[in-house]
C-alpha cells in the first residue's frame, strides 16, 4: 500500500515537510484555502506525490482510512479551532497529529478531546527550522498508543539521522513529545545566550569579527562545537556595503514564548532551571537598554581564549544537565518512563541544539539521576576553575554574563556540603509562624522566638 498523509498548513515548515515526505515516497494531500498556494507547492514537487484541496470536507474524505492528518499551523487557539473542525469529519481510529510549536498541556487537552471520539492523537515536536523540515528534522512524538506502522515508517523516513540512528523519539503521553521539544527550546535559549556572552567578552577584549569567528571555528577541532556555534562563526563574517551585518542589527532579542513556558513549567514543578531562566530574562532585559541616565561602559578585558573556551563548555554542560535532570524529574513524577539515551539520540541531528556535547553524553554510561554519573561531575569539576576565572575577570571589567554565572552558581550550590537555607526557615517561622523542620525529622513545628 502506498504511504499517505494529509497535511494542514503549508507555510514555510509545512511546505518543506510536504516536499520531504514526497521525496521519501509518501503521498501528501494538503489542505489550504488558497488554490494558488497549493499549486505553487505542487510545482515545486519534482516527485509528483503532492495534491491538494481547498475544501476541508473533501480534503478529509479523499484520504485513505485510517486517515492520518498532520497539522502544522500556529499553536494555541488556531490549532484548537482547526482541530475541532477536523474532528467533526473524522472516524474512530483516524489519527490527528499536532506538529506545531504547541504547549505540552495543550496537547494533553487536545488528546483527551480526540479520545472522546476514539480518534488517535499524536503531539509531535518538530525541530530544525526550514532546513530541517526539508532535509530531516528531529521529531519528538508523544502518544498514548503505539503508532500505526505505516505512519511510523513515513515519519521515520523524513527524520534526520546521526551515525545510522534516527533523530526521532517516541514517548508515552499525548503531551510528552511537546514537553521534550519545550525543554529543547529552553536549552536552546541558554546556549544562544552563552555564545552571546562569549561574543560580548571577546568584543571587550578587542577581538575583531574575523578573530571571534575563528575562535568559534576552532571548537570543531576540539569536539566542542554545535550547530549554534557553527552558525555564529558564519554570522560574524557576513557583510554588505555598510560593513558587517551583525554590527548593524539592533541589540534587542525577542521570543515566541517557549523559553517562558519552560521557566513557568519548571516553577510549577518546583524544579530549578537557573540557566534557562537567566537566558530568558536576558532577552527581556535586552529591551531595556539605556535604562539609566548614565551609562556604565565596561573596561577592556584581558582574557585567555583557552579559559573562555572551557567556561563556555562548562556553562553549556551545566545547562544541559539541568534540562536532563528536569526531564528525569517530570518522568518520575508523571510515570512517563522517559529514557535519556533516547532523548539524547532524538536531539543528535536535525535540531537546533545538535552538538558534540550531546554525542559525548550519549556515549557516556549515564545513571539515574544523571548527577550520580561520576564522569559528568568530573567534566564540570575539571572546567570549574576556568569558569571561575572568566567570571572574576568579567566582574572586574563590568561585563554581564548571566548564564555563565548562573551555571557556575548552580553547580557550586548543588554540590556544596553546606546549604544556608535553614536560616530562611527560621526567618519565616519568626515573622509568620510558617514552622520549621528539624534535621532527621518529618514533623514541622513552630518555635518560640521570644
Amino acid at each position: 500500500m502506498t504511504k499517505s498523509i494529509g497535511l494542514i498548513g503549508i507555510g514555510v515548515m509545512g511546505s518543506n515537510i510536504a516536499l520531504n515526505f514526497s521525496e521519501k515516497g509518501t503521498s501528501v494531500h494538503v489542505f489550504n484555502q488558497s488554490e494558488d498556494k497549493i499549486n505553487s507547492l505542487i510545482e515545486k514537487d519534482s516527485n509528483g506525490n503532492i495534491s491538494g484541496s481547498t475544501d476541508l470536507e473533501n480534503f478529509i474524505e479523499s484520504l485513505p482510512k485510517p486517515r492520518k492528518i498532520l497539522m502544522l499551523i500556529p499553536s494555541g487557539k488556531p490549532t484548537f479551532d482547526m482541530a475541532k473542525k477536523v474532528i467533526n469529519y473524522l472516524e474512530p481510529n483516524d489519527i490527528l497529529i499536532d506538529g506545531g510549536n504547541a504547549y505540552y498541556l495543550d496537547s494533553s487537552r487536545l488528546g483527551a478531546l480526540c479520545a472522546k471520539k476514539e480518534i488517535d492523537f499524536i503531539g509531535m515536536g518538530v525541530s530544525g527550522g526550514e532546513e530541517g523540515a526539508r532535509n530531516g528534522p528531529a521529531l519528538m512524538i508523544g502518544s498514548e498508543k503505539s503508532i500505526n506502522n505505516e505512519l511510523k515508517d513515513s515519519l521515520s523516513s523524513i527524520a534526520a539521522s546521526y551515525e545510522n540512528s534516527l533523530s526521532i523519539g517516541f514517548y508515552k503521553g499525548y503531551g510528552t513529545g511537546h514537553f521534550i521539544k519545550m525543554l529543547h527550546n529552553g536549552i536552546e535559549y541558554a546556549e544562544m545566550q552563552i555564545i552571546t556572552e562569549a561574543y560580548h567578552i571577546l568584543k571587550k577584549a578587542n577581538y575583531t569579527n574575523i578573530e571571534i569567528s575563528e575562535f568559534f571555528k576552532k571548537f570543531s577541532t576540539q569536539n566542542r562545537s554545535s550547530y549554534l556555534i557553527e552558525i555564529t562563526s558564519e554570522i560574524l563574517l557576513k557583510k554588505n556595503d555598510s560593513g558587517y551585518l551583525l554590527d548593524q542589527i539592533q541589540s534587542t532579542a525577542n521570543h515566541k514564548g517557549t523559553g517562558k513556558l519552560t521557566v513557568e513549567t519548571s516553577l510549577n514543578y518546583g524544579f530549578p532551571l537557573p540557566s534557562v531562566f537567566e537566558a530568558f530574562n536576558a532577552r527581556v532585559e535586552s529591551n531595556y537598554e539605556n535604562l539609566w541616565s548614565k551609562n556604565i561602559d565596561g573596561q577592556l578585558i584581558d582574557i585567555s581564549s583557552e579559559s573562555l573556551n572551557n567556561a563556555i563548555y562548562f556553562a553549556r554542560l551545566a545547562t544541559m544537565i539541568q534540562g536532563l535532570l528536569f526531564i528525569q524529574h517530570v518522568s518520575n513524577k508523571e510515570q512517563l518512563d522517559i529514557d535519556l539515551k533516547e532523548v539524547l539520540q532524538n536531539w543528535s541531528a536535525g535540531c537546533i541544539i545538535r552538538s558534540d556535547l550531546l554525542n559525548e553524553l550519549g556515549n557516556a554510561k549515564l545513571l539515574n539521576p544523571i548527577t550520580t554519573t561520576p564522569s559528568v561531575q568530573d567534566l564540570l569539576q575539571n572546567n570549574l576553575s576556568d569558569a571561575k576565572e572568566v567570571i572574576k575577570s568579567c566582574i572586574d571589567s563590568g561585563i554581564s554574563i548571566p548564564v555563565i554565572n548562573s551555571s557556575y552558581n548552580w553547580f557550586v550550590g548543588t554540590s556544596s556540603t553546606f546549604n544556608p537555607s535553614a536560616l530562611i526557615q527560621a526567618q519565616r517561622d519568626y515573622f509568620g509562624a510558617h514552622q520549621v523542620q528539624f534535621k532527621n525529622s518529618d514533623e514541622f513545628i513552630h518555635l518560640d522566638w521570644d
